[in-house]
């Protein structure tokens, strides 16, 4: 079976990258069908974070940091304890 895979951010589902299809011996056959398969990445694509441009409609998008990688405390409070 053919796939193809497609690359979406989590939040947003907007299209980070929509890969080439990966053929099998049936491609272009009659009746012979592509699978799609979707694969989450990041979190949200730069139009619809909070600090990137806005959107062409006037809807507001406001998420959370997700936690990953965010800031340099590396789970620790601002006295230098972990957190809890």
């Amino acid at each position: 079976m053919c796939i193809k895979i497609v690359e979406r951010y989590a939040v947003c589902r907007c299209i980070y990258y929509s890969h080439a299809v990966d053929a099998c011996p049936a491609y272009g056959r009659r009746g012979h069908s592509i699978k799609t398969q979707e694969v989450l990445v990041g979190y949200t694509c730069s139009r619809h974070t909070v600090n990137g441009s806005r959107s062409a409609s006037s809807q507001q998008y406001n998420y959370p940091d997700s936690g990953y990688a965010s800031g340099s405390t590396g789970g620790r409070n601002a006295d230098g304890s972990f957190r809890r």
